[in-house]
């Protein structure tokens, strides 16, 4: 018997890869310097087009091109932005860049993009440090690569801020800019008179009563000179500001040495160095720490009623749909459904007081961080996954990407008839500006088809609650009202004592209160 295989080639109908050609984009980041005609966007078009033209396998899709905008911060880049948006849609199958930290100078973001852009089948050349990401068999040259960029900015940054410090720490640090009543004068600050006396009014008007609202009021209605239009925001800056005693606080804001390099305020990470009689005063250091007292003891009311009226909106009872009113009973204030006691209806529902809410939500959000990842990350890429499939099963969006693609490529026809001289410059810009007319309608349609998505509103949501909890601290002691009404939607109180707090995005996260069902 005979056993051998008979094994038949089937000879391949498609032809290779290096025979398709290749939709390719370009990405640079241009020089606003109009002497600098190396990095101009002009001069970048055209080596672009004259590369690609050169390439028989290659077909130009766009030139994304962000002016003068920093590669810490990807997310601040629109043209960047846009491009990853296409490569994801499938629109693009190669990226040019001229070098690594043209693409980005945080090697954390610079690896993520470039697996997230290789899971979309789009390959990366960096010109410069000779890199395709295609053929790359491992990242640790690209790894390599992004560090340095990414250290060379640090390194500038960190050069400047001790630079600053030093200056600071010997007292010899000057303003870069003077506040009103001053003047900059060899890197000294100077009394304006006139402007002086409005000083002084402010903060007279101030300690006889009048609010800063008030105050700017005035100031705008008398057209006091030096200013276009008065605001409380620019009286309550001078009501607090140290400068008109004399005095110098530095350092109130400062660049953490992670990405993105951003300037932020100083709430205690690094020291602050006040230094007392840095330049001539206006107001005296008595009516100054007055006005500062003002501001505490309003300060605490306000916070107090704010926090009621916040809780007041938020608060459900889940027994009965009522919303939590507050109540002040033998001198403690208590959160109560208030359904009780109303028309002779009851509720099981039980009494909270504030430090049982405070204390909750301190419990929550000091969870929600530890396991950050595993809450929110797995449930963003989850519902990532689901808005994809959405995407691609979408009859009327996949319709959409195919017409466009048709245009697309009838566009470049039009461009390569045109530049044969086959067709004229008139009829080229008739039929090309029908074209564009068209893949305008049908991506403003596009768009609305994907922001209809449910999956895709949740994701949003989820990433919207991701970059807010980044503003605040990893881990907290104390409640803080305004990282509070970021991040919740609302409370459902149920009659066992479970707080539900109801996160932006609709994550639902319980907490375990003791239940007081009476309030004396």
């Amino acid at each position: 018997m005979n056993n051998r295989k008979t094994v038949q080639i089937i000879q391949p109908t498609i032809g290779l890869e290096a025979e398709k050609k290749i939709r390719v984009a370009a990405y640079c980041r241009v020089s606003t310097d109009s002497d600098d005609q190396v990095n101009s966007f002009l001069a970048q078009v055209k080596y672009y087009n004259d590369f690609i033209k050169a390439q028989n396998n290659m077909i130009l899709v766009d030139i994304y091109a962000d002016e003068g905008i920093t590669g810490t911060y990807m997310s601040k880049r629109d043209e960047f932005m846009r491009l990853i948006k296409d490569c994801t849609l499938g629109r693009i199958d190669r990226v040019l860049v001229k070098s690594v930290s043209r693409f980005a100078r945080n090697s954390l973001e610079c690896l993520e993009t470039i697996r997230k852009l290789k899971e979309c089948g789009v390959s990366v050349v960096f010109e410069n440090d000779n890199i395709d990401t295609k053929t790359m068999n491992s990242e640790l040259i690209l790894y390599v690569k992004s560090a340095f960029a990414q250290n060379e900015a640090l390194a500038g940054s960190r050069r400047v801020a001790t630079s600053y410090r030093m200056k600071m720490e010997n007292g010899t640090f000057f303003t870069y800019c003077a506040p009103y009543g001053y003047r900059l004068v060899d890197q000294k600050l100077e009394v304006v008179p006139d402007e002086a006396e409005v000083i002084k009014r402010i903060f007279s008007l101030y300690l006889s009563g009048t609010g800063i609202n008030a105050i700017a009021g005035i100031m705008n209605r008398e057209a006091v000179a030096g200013k276009s239009h008065w605001s409380a925001t620019m009286v309550k800056y001078i009501l607090t500001n140290e400068k008109y005693i004399g005095d110098s606080m530095m350092q109130k804001t400062y660049t953490p040495q992670t990405f993105p390099l951003r300037n932020i305020v100083n709430k205690g990470e690094l020291d602050k160095y006040y230094v007392e009689n840095t330049h001539a005063p206006i107001i005296s250091k008595e009516d100054f720490k007055a006005v500062q007292e003002m501001f505490k003891k309003k300060a605490e009311v306000e916070r107090k009623e704010a926090t009621k009226r916040l809780l007041s909106r938020m608060i459900v009872c889940e027994e009965c749909g009522w919303s939590y009113k507050y109540k002040s009973l033998g001198g403690i204030g208590y959160w109560v459904c208030s359904r009780k006691g109303n028309s002779g209806y009851e509720c099981s529902g039980p009494n909270l007081s504030e430090k049982d809410i405070f204390d909750a939500f301190i419990r929550m959000y000091n969870k929600l961080r530890y396991f950050e990842n595993e809450i929110l990350d797995s449930t963003i890429s989850l519902m990532e996954e689901l808005r994809i499939r959405h995407l691609r099963e979408n009859d009327e969006i996949r319709q959409i990407d195919i017409e466009i693609s048709k245009l697309c490529e009838q566009n470049n026809r039009y461009e390569k008839y045109r530049e044969r001289k086959i067709m004229d410059e008139i009829s080229y810009m008739e039929q090309t500006s029908r074209l564009k007319s068209r893949l305008t309608e049908l991506r403003s349609r596009r768009i609305k088809l994907i922001s209809e998505n449910e999956n895709e509103q949740i994701v949003d949501k989820f990433r919207f609650l991701k970059d807010t909890l980044q503003e605040y601290p990893t881990a907290i002691i104390d409640f803080d009202v305004k990282m509070f009404e970021a991040i919740v939607e609302k409370i459902l109180v149920s009659h066992n004592g479970i707080l539900t707090f109801v996160l932006k995005g609709n994550l639902l996260l319980k907490e375990v209160v003791e239940v007081k069902r009476k309030c004396a």
